[in-house]
């Protein structure tokens, strides 16, 4: 499913727990999508790939 800027996701990032963010903006459309996400809980800026979305 693709997804778009201010959607908001649940993504894995290699902490234990699931995280929750929106996405700012979105690069390379596509199955090999990249996302510039910002953590609502720590309010830090990630880079995530498609694949660690849930």
């Amino acid at each position: 499913m693709p997804y778009g800027e201010n959607d908001h996701i649940t993504f894995h990032d290699g902490r234990p727990d699931p995280q929750k963010g929106r996405i700012e903006e979105v690069r390379d459309e596509g199955p090999h999508a990249v996302y510039r996400v910002r953590n609502e809980e720590t309010n830090e800026i990630q880079v995530i790939t498609q694949g660690q979305i849930d």
